[in-house]
């Protein structure tokens, strides 16, 4: 791996850390608990954050099938935070091993009859990380007061 890529992989796993610590301690029903009216909450955000790792690194890096997670943030009952946490990881180390795998910030990626290049996926993997992350800081101020990275 770059340098370059290091350094994006790095900025990349500290917003993912920061996701998982605002599921920490709490039950599945406050991780299912929206405290917006679109209903959003830190389980799906987690569903959701797991479909996108699989589908920028696993389809579009790797060439393979987007099979983790689900880009819907309705989380279906019986899957338990402690799953959708296990997942999530499961994605990221998968993700992180594509990573490390295509080693060049340059190198080619194919999506929708585009060449992008690998900055251009963890740019916008950085990117749909960071939104949600900040979506998180806030569900999880008003579930229990809790603030901070």
């Amino acid at each position: 791996m770059t340098p370059e890529v290091q350094q994006l992989r790095a900025v990349l796993d500290g917003l993912r850390a920061a996701v998982l610590r605002k599921l920490a301690g709490l039950s599945d029903d406050d991780a299912r608990r929206s405290t917006v009216d679109s209903g959003t909450n830190l389980a799906g955000l987690v569903q959701h954050l797991t479909f996108v790792e699989s589908l920028w690194f696993e389809e579009v890096v790797a060439g393979g099938k987007a099979g983790r997670g689900n880009r819907s943030m309705q989380v279906d009952p019986s899957v338990s935070v402690r799953t959708l946490r296990a997942e999530y990881r499961a994605a990221c180390a998968a993700s992180n091993e594509i990573i490390a795998a295509a080693g060049d910030a340059d190198s080619p990626v194919h999506r929708h009859g585009k060449v992008r290049d690998l900055r251009s996926v963890l740019l916008a993997v950085i990117e749909e990380t960071a939104r949600h992350a900040g979506h998180a800081d806030i569900i999880r101020e008003q579930i229990d007061g809790q603030t901070g990275r």
